[in-house]
């Protein structure tokens, strides 16, 4: 019983230690943060010449000094980096990055070549037709829910007016036959 524990024990340890020294070699392999490859690619010549995931870029914002926000067109590059990677497109300018790591992106990075579609914009509905068509967008115009309160107000007094004009109508007939 001695030896088989001692066994289940070493290759325990030595499945542990092969573990650890696996997840330091492939944080080893990465090498630096996206974001820190992004601030570096901006550093070097104020423009952002490689593609990066979109969750990179933003990530980069977030973790950029409050003096490189404030005092230089850093955002500015870094929006256009995002919308130039949810475009499909490379960046606005320069050469691409070559990783030459595995990357940890959606795919959509470096391997797709086929351009994204624009969706179209859904039709308008009935109801934004009808208010467009009353013509209250503009700041001149009636407001709608003081249309609405005209017309709840125009049917109270209506039916108030068809109570009263039965009730006169019962009044005339006189005394029910009996």
């Amino acid at each position: 019983m001695r030896i088989r524990s001692a066994v289940i024990a070493v290759v325990l340890v030595a499945f542990l230690a092969g573990f650890a020294g696996g997840t330091a070699s492939s944080a080893q392999a990465k090498g630096k943060p996206c974001w820190e490859r992004v601030l570096d690619d901006w550093l070097d010549n104020n423009n952002i010449d490689g593609k990066y995931p979109v969750a990179c870029l933003k990530k980069a914002l977030d973790n950029a000094g409050e003096d490189m926000l404030d005092y230089s067109n850093f955002p500015d590059q870094i929006d256009a980096a995002i919308q130039a990677a949810l475009r499909g497109g490379g960046p606005s300018g320069g050469s691409t990055q070559s990783g030459g790591g595995s990357s940890s992106g959606s795919g959509s990075e470096q391997g797709d070549t086929k351009p994204r579609k624009l969706q179209n914009v859904p039709d308008s509905s009935y109801y934004r037709r009808a208010i467009d068509n009353l013509g209250t967008t503009s700041a001149d115009s009636l407001p709608i829910p003081l249309l609405v309160l005209a017309g709840l107000g125009t049917a109270l007094l209506l039916t108030a007016a068809g109570l009263a004009a039965r009730k006169r109508l019962k009044a005339r007939s006189g005394p029910p036959a009996t």
